[in-house]
C-alpha cells in the first residue's frame, strides 16, 4: 500500500465513522452518549467531522486532491440541500 492508497482508506474509515456518529445521534438523540463515556453523540459528530477534514486536508497536501473552488462547491451544495429541504416539507417528510 502506498501514501496515496493509506490516506485514500482513512477517508473511507472517517467517512464510515461519521455515518456511525450520526446513525447513532438519529437514534438515541444528539444529547445522549455511549454509556460511560464522556462525550455527547452532537461531539462525536463534531470530532468526526474535524477528522475527515484532516485527512481530506492531507489528501490535498500530497496533491491527490484539489479544492479549488471549495467555498463556491459548498454554497452550491447548501442550496441544493435547502432545495431538497423545501421540497420534503411538501411531500410531509420533514417537519418544522
Amino acid at each position: 500500500m502506498n501514501k496515496r492508497e493509506h490516506l485514500l482508506a482513512c477517508l473511507i474509515e472517517e467517512a464510515a465513522e461519521i455515518q456511525q456518529a450520526a446513525t447513532k445521534a438519529l437514534r438515541f438523540g444528539t444529547e445522549d452518549g455511549y454509556p460511560g463515556g464522556n462525550t455527547t453523540n452532537a461531539e462525536d459528530i463534531a470530532i468526526e467531522c474535524c477528522d475527515i477534514i484532516a485527512v481530506i486536508e492531507m489528501l490535498e497536501e500530497c496533491g491527490i486532491i484539489e479544492k479549488s473552488g471549495t467555498l463556491q462547491a459548498i454554497n452550491a451544495k447548501k442550496a441544493r440541500v435547502s432545495q431538497f429541504m423545501e421540497y420534503a416539507k411538501t411531500t410531509g417528510a420533514l417537519t418544522e
